[in-house]
């Protein structure tokens, strides 16, 4: 979906790290030091970084998977699984989410299509943020029912704190992408 939309999900241009995203004015001060250090640009750096940044999130996006993954006995500890079971429904989540990522992708660019700004518009980038945590939400509710018997009240509340905690993580992820593209390019 990436590739159709010529949008990225999870990876973040230089443009948006240092003006669209909340951590904009720690980036401008990073970059501002990487650009001094290499004696470069930012219209000359920003290519790079962009190209640079697309790689690794896509060759390190396994790495959301192990915070979630480490969350999951503490939330769960009353069920005495094994890690691995909290390892693989790790994955599956954020296998699910990156299937929610791809219908955005989708839905952004009919948007588009029919005029209107995409992800780059507000209204559309919020209101499919909404739309991919409650999704999030309803998955774990569901899964942490298999999985972990999880019921009643306190397993909505879980899979809606699970679902924030899998957005802080992507947040994150976004963060550091930024901070080992500014180390390696």
């Amino acid at each position: 979906m990436q590739s159709l939309t010529n949008t990225n999900v999870v990876p973040s241009t230089l443009e948006s790290h240092l003006h669209g995203q909340d951590w904009g004015a720690v980036a401008q001060r990073l970059v501002s030091h990487r650009l001094a250090a290499r004696g470069t640009t930012l219209e000359q750096y920003a290519p790079v970084f962009d190209h640079a940044v697309v790689l690794y999130g896509k060759s390190l996006i396994i790495v959301m998977v192990l915070p979630f993954a480490a969350l999951l006995p503490l939330v769960f500890r009353r069920s005495r699984q094994p890690f691995g079971i909290h390892v693989v429904f790790a994955l599956h989540v954020y296998a699910f989410l990156l299937l929610l990522f791809c219908a955005a992708l989708a839905v952004a660019a009919i948007d588009v299509a029919a005029g209107g700004g995409g992800l780059a518009a507000a209204p559309i980038d919020h209101a499919l943020s909404v739309v991919n945590l409650a999704a999030c939400a309803t998955y774990l509710y569901v899964a942490m029912g298999k999985v972990y018997g999880a019921r009643g009240v306190v397993r909505a509340l879980t899979a809606c704190g699970l679902a924030i905690a899998a957005a802080a993580i992507l947040l994150g992820y976004r963060f550091v992408l930024l901070l080992i593209t500014l180390l390696a390019t």
